[in-house]
């Protein structure tokens, strides 16, 4: 679907689930651009969405929103859209894990994207950890490590639920954000982020996109 550059989205949700044993990858991915034309793109508030694959043949939706009323409609209305049942149809159910992530900066809409790193994290416990310290070692790592990067696009962290945090990356390769990321763990201005985390509850992986 068309991105709507113009738009601000709050919200990310972002939807991992596997295909079906006896399904196609290549139908799924059918299924899902005829569901971006025939659903999707008739939401209000819906800013952009794309199918992501991983290199385990995992898949993804993210759809960025304008605001989580947008973004609760959308998921009301979809059970009763055709496309969407031909989708799920597809899907094996046990296997979906939605996260509906809170944006927790502006960030517009990123473009000429291929890839994005999706992680989430949890605070320390008894850490003193706050979320405007953890802004503020977010932005210093924006401003002074992914500007390096000619191929970083956007960043940003969201907050998933009270003791759950998110970190989104949109870059240009799949091969540049796993290099970018080798780099951050080793970067001093970044580990300042990280120690701010227990990193027993890491969970990252690279998305790429496919539709």
């Amino acid at each position: 679907m068309a991105q709507q550059t113009a738009s601000t989205p709050t919200v990310m949700g972002f939807t991992r689930y596997e295909k079906k044993k006896n399904e196609k990858s290549e139908d799924l991915i059918q299924a899902s651009m005829e569901w971006q034309r025939n659903f999707l793109k008739k939401q209000s508030g819906v800013v952009m969405h794309r199918l992501l694959g991983n290199l385990r043949g995992q898949f993804a939706d993210a759809i960025l929103a304008v605001d989580q009323a947008s973004f609760v409609k959308m998921t009301e209305q979809y059970k009763e859209d055709a496309s969407s049942k031909a989708l799920m149809e597809l899907i094996e159910p046990g296997s979906i894990k939605p996260m509906l992530n809170l944006i927790l900066k502006e960030v517009q809409v990123p473009t000429d994207f291929s890839c994005i790193e999706f992680g989430t994290l949890q605070p320390k416990k008894d850490s003193g950890f706050s979320e405007a310290a953890m802004l503020a070692a977010s932005k210093r790592l924006e401003d002074e490590y992914l500007a390096s990067y000619s191929q970083a696009r956007a960043h940003c962290l969201g907050k998933i639920d009270e003791n759950t945090y998110s970190e989104i990356a949109f870059v240009k390769t799949l091969g540049a954000a796993r290099e970018i990321c080798n780099g951050y763990l080793s970067n001093d201005i970044c580990g300042k982020l990280l120690a701010m985390f227990d990193p027993a509850s890491f969970d990252l992986d690279f998305w790429f996109v496919l539709a």
